[in-house]
């Protein structure tokens, strides 16, 4: 399992939360810092360092404020007193040094990359989320979720196979030159951000998948547990 697999709990309990919010944010508060220690815990136990959990919890405490502070509840005018990003990291301006820390991560902390990446696909704006262009966030997106790609060379060629076959040379060609000739026009149209800008909307929904299942099924663990009692 990835360092983002143990936080994705963290991420599905505060997306549901929002979804259907209740209690105070004292209370939140208390049930969020158990499922952070847990957390903390899964992935110390699954060899991650003390250095990468600390930089993931930080991307994830941006994203849960801002997504808590935006969210209408009783407790959104409170939660600035119990900024995850502060007590945890001490910081008031995530939103800022969530992209500056993003820029400083090195090739080694790709799993650390994956919780950011995580956060901008669930809709982590920071100092972009109210810009009206938002090509900067998109091109942010795009470029870290290339750099996830596990060979996006190998990929870049497998895309092209799939959804250009005329392009490649199969048994019984009878023109091998101009199969090569219209497999060459493609393979410089077709560019790796543009591989990735079709990829990205099918990511995205992967990461919202894997959310929204573990929120349904923790809520189907809890009323089983509730009709045993």
């Amino acid at each position: 399992m990835t360092l983002a697999d143990h936080l994705i709990p963290l991420f599905a309990q505060v997306r549901a939360f929002s979804q259907s919010p209740s209690g105070d944010a004292a209370s939140l508060t208390v049930t969020l810092d158990a499922a952070i220690a847990a957390a903390r815990l899964r992935a110390h136990d699954a060899g991650a360092s003390q250095a990468d959990i600390d930089e993931a919890l930080f991307a994830f405490s941006a994203w849960a404020d801002e997504l808590l502070l935006t969210t209408r509840w009783d407790g959104a005018a409170q939660w600035q007193r119990h900024l995850l990003q502060r007590r945890y990291s001490n910081v008031s301006n995530a939103g800022v040094l969530f992209y500056e820390r993003l820029a400083q991560l090195t090739p080694a902390q790709l799993p650390v990359r994956e919780v950011f990446f995580l956060c901008l696909a669930l809709g982590f704006g920071g100092r972009y989320a109210y810009d009206r262009n938002q090509k900067t966030l998109t091109d942010i997106r795009r470029s870290n979720l290339a750099m996830l790609l596990p060979d996006a060379e190998q990929l870049g060629a497998s895309a092209r196979a799939f959804l250009f076959p005329d392009g490649y040379n199969v048994a019984g060609d009878e023109a091998p030159a101009q199969r090569r000739t219209v497999r060459t026009r493609l393979a410089t149209r077709f560019s790796r951000g543009k591989i990735a800008a079709i990829l990205l909307p099918l990511f995205l929904l992967a990461l919202l998948y894997g959310v929204y299942h573990t929120v349904v099924a923790q809520s189907v663990d809890l009323l089983v547990a509730q009709i045993h009692l």
